[in-house]
């Protein structure tokens, strides 16, 4: 792995930006806390969308990006992105699943059509893989 180097975003150094995960798998949001620490985030984790919603609204200034599932009990991954689109529409969010990106657009039912700071993350991905796409979306917000 190489090793991180901060890029400053606006008032956002990358290395200092927050991520969300919402995943109801403890496996997953315990790897990807834990590679996401390791390569220089600050990380908050929730368990379901309730958690999530809440910790978004307690910390959104300092949150970056949103690594939402969108599979869950209770409050689903749709029902989750669209609350946490109607707090702050201009949120990233990086989606994943376990379904294809076609099978997705269906589930979402046009929530995210057009929304440029929505993207698709497909299970199973390398560690990686999200820390890549992490900094890559975190550049460009």
């Amino acid at each position: 792995m190489q090793p991180f180097q901060s890029k400053t975003q606006g008032n956002l150094m990358v290395d200092q930006a927050t991520i969300l995960v919402i995943d109801d798998e403890e496996a997953i949001r315990e790897s990807l806390t834990d590679i996401l620490e390791y390569s220089g985030f600050q990380v908050l984790a929730a368990e379901d969308g309730k958690s999530g919603i809440t910790l978004f609204e307690e910390h959104k200034p300092e949150i970056g990006l949103i690594i939402l599932d969108l599979l869950m009990p209770g409050l689903s991954g749709p029902e989750t992105l669209q609350q946490l689109r109607l707090l702050d529409p201009a949120v990233t969010i990086l989606l994943s699943s376990g379904y294809h990106e076609d099978e997705i657009a269906q589930i979402l039912d046009g929530t995210s059509a057009g929304h440029s700071n929505i993207h698709f993350l497909q299970k199973p991905y390398s560690l990686a893989t999200v820390v890549s796409i992490t900094r890559s979306l975190l550049q460009k917000a």
